[in-house]
């Protein structure tokens, strides 16, 4: 099997999200969290495509949902990434304070003359090529840089291949950010894995106007075995049910999505908790393709 993308949605044994994209030989692990089973199942889910350290490790909130201090250090020490992506805000908690600042440290300790660490500010999204149309390379947003709110100023990042896009919005709820993207043509026009913004939360940002113009062809939700925050919420079911937008949540077990070389088509499929077997799967065609 010639894999050119996978994205995959790890269940976890708390609350939180932990998710991988691989393209062309790079390896993006999406949060800083420790799967259930522990780090030997992101070391299996690297040596899938030959690989053994992370390429980008992407951060989008401080929240300890997304980025766990103890599960980071275990990260930092066992992959080295050569790239780690943060969001552009000062976190509130003792916890995420300390893990902001052992990344912040990162550059020193490892390889002191090069930068590893990408603070995703304003600025340095303007500084940034604009995207071009149908292309390979990853697309950051713009979220909130003076929101009260700190959710709205998550990380927000379309992962682009030669296969299927994902959008990963991190805990965004805004509707300003929301309405901005969904008018973006790119946003539009290359989205076919939707990751729900804040676990699925009815919050003003998913609408039907916001599913109508994206489109996607999956929605993903992460949400630990228990489900203890009844997620993705009743109402953003209803609304994805109503579009024909296929709804796939780690409750029940890791979700893989694949492209192989030379195929037309991906593969969604939904895993029972730790074995091999598919509760569910769904084949559709990407954009790219469409």
């Amino acid at each position: 099997m010639d894999i050119i993308t996978k994205f995959r949605a790890f269940q976890l044994n708390s609350h939180g999200s932990l998710f991988s994209f691989y393209k062309s030989n790079t390896y993006n692990l999406i949060e800083a969290r420790i799967p259930k089973g522990g780090i030997g199942v992101l070391q299996a889910d690297l040596e899938i495509h030959n690989k053994q350290t992370i390429d980008v490790l992407h951060i989008t909130s401080w929240d300890t949902d997304h980025c766990c201090y103890d599960d980071l250090v275990q990260i930092l020490n066992h992959f080295r990434p050569a790239t780690i992506e943060v969001p552009d805000y000062t976190p509130e908690s003792e916890e995420s304070k300390l893990s902001r600042s052992v990344i912040m440290k990162y550059d020193d300790i490892h390889q002191q003359y090069i930068h590893n660490v990408k603070v995703i500010s304003k600025e340095y999204i303007k500084s940034l090529s604009n995207a071009q149309s149908k292309d390979t390379s990853n697309v950051v947003f713009e979220s909130s840089y003076n929101s009260d709110c700190k959710n709205d100023m998550s990380l927000i990042k379309l992962f682009r291949s030669l296969g299927f896009n994902v959008l990963s919005l991190g805990d965004c709820e805004s509707a300003d950010i929301a309405n901005r993207l969904m008018d973006h043509s790119i946003i539009i026009e290359e989205v076919d894995v939707l990751i729900l913004p804040h676990h699925g939360a009815d919050n003003g940002f998913i609408t039907e106007v916001f599913l109508r113009k994206v489109n996607p062809k999956i929605a993903v939700c992460s949400s630990n075995y228990d489900n203890q925050y009844d997620h993705p919420r009743q109402e953003i079911r209803n609304l994805l049910y109503e579009k024909g937008i296929c709804l796939y949540t780690t409750k029940t077990g890791d979700i893989v999505i694949y492209h192989e070389r030379g195929k037309t088509n991906s593969l969604a499929i939904n895993l029972i908790a730790e074995s091999t077997k598919i509760s569910s799967q769904k084949v559709f065609t990407p954009k790219r393709f469409s």
